[in-house]
């Protein structure tokens, strides 16, 4: 998700915040979803992707990784079979052969909305996810081993799997984004209750002075400035994280992604 998430809920029962302008909150909401997004590791927040996993040669595969060698040894996710079949999973260092009722997503998966196969909806009973990864056939059929990528989602032929990727904002998280947006309203607004602000390092009562810590200090230190908002940044992202740790390695191709 390089843009932020789709679904960040804000809880707020403030009656400045709730008898706000509709568009002033979802500016405001906008603001502050993003930027604790951002503040916390592009970690939390949904996003519901679309994908086509698929065995086949690499030209022609929805993903694309490598298991074995040749072309015929590309997959990711892929439908991981141990039958030596065109494009199936050999078993080569480093493949997690799983069998063909198991697909790999990439994750984290935080809830499956549907899956195709041939236009058709597979029932949610005959499935779940094991892992936050693996999509798990469990009435005893198995998943496509193959389909066409040129078909649509729903058509005949395709197998499309929707699914919401990411980690479920936490209540603690979601008043945090609540208390931010509402700092942005006030600030675009130019009104509110008059207090001394969080970020105040200095006040000179009778002349009504106030110093402000700056701004861009603060986040660049990874904080807002909003001691209630704080806490919760440094709780879920003690050190600092810009993102979600990742692994590489040097001997595997770069692999292009659709959603």
């Amino acid at each position: 998700m390089p843009d932020g998430p789709d679904e960040w809920p804000i809880l707020n029962p403030a009656a400045e915040w709730l008898e706000a302008d509709p568009d002033d909150r979802d500016r405001a909401s906008s603001l502050a979803i993003h930027s604790l997004w951002a503040l916390t590791g592009r970690v939390f927040g949904l996003t519901e992707q679309t994908v086509r996993p698929c065995f086949g040669p690499r030209e022609f595969s929805t993903y694309s990784g490598r298991s074995g060698s040749g072309m015929d040894g590309y997959w990711w996710p892929g439908l991981i079979s141990g039958s030596w079949m065109r494009g199936a999973c050999g078993c080569a260092s480093g493949c997690n052969c799983a069998g063909p009722s198991e697909v790999a997503l990439p994750g984290p998966v935080a809830e499956i909305v549907s899956v195709l196969v041939d236009g058709e909806t597979v029932p949610d009973s005959a499935y779940k996810v094991r892992n936050n990864r693996w999509l798990l056939r469990t009435d005893g059929d198995v998943w496509p081993q193959a389909q066409d990528l040129k078909a649509a989602d729903e058509a005949e032929g395709a197998f499309a799997v929707t699914y919401k990727q990411g980690v479920p904002v936490p209540t603690a998280g979601q008043y945090a984004a609540g208390d931010l947006a509402l700092d942005f309203l006030r600030a675009a607004k130019k009104s509110g209750a008059c207090k001394i602000p969080d970020r105040a390092i200095n006040v000179a009562r009778q002349g009504i002075t106030v110093e402000l810590q700056d701004a861009a200090g603060l986040f660049e230190a990874g904080l807002t400035g909003i001691s209630s908002v704080d806490q919760w940044i440094a709780t879920v992202n003690p050190y600092q994280q810009k993102q979600p740790p990742r692994v590489y390695s040097p001997d595997a191709p770069r692999a292009a992604r659709f959603s």
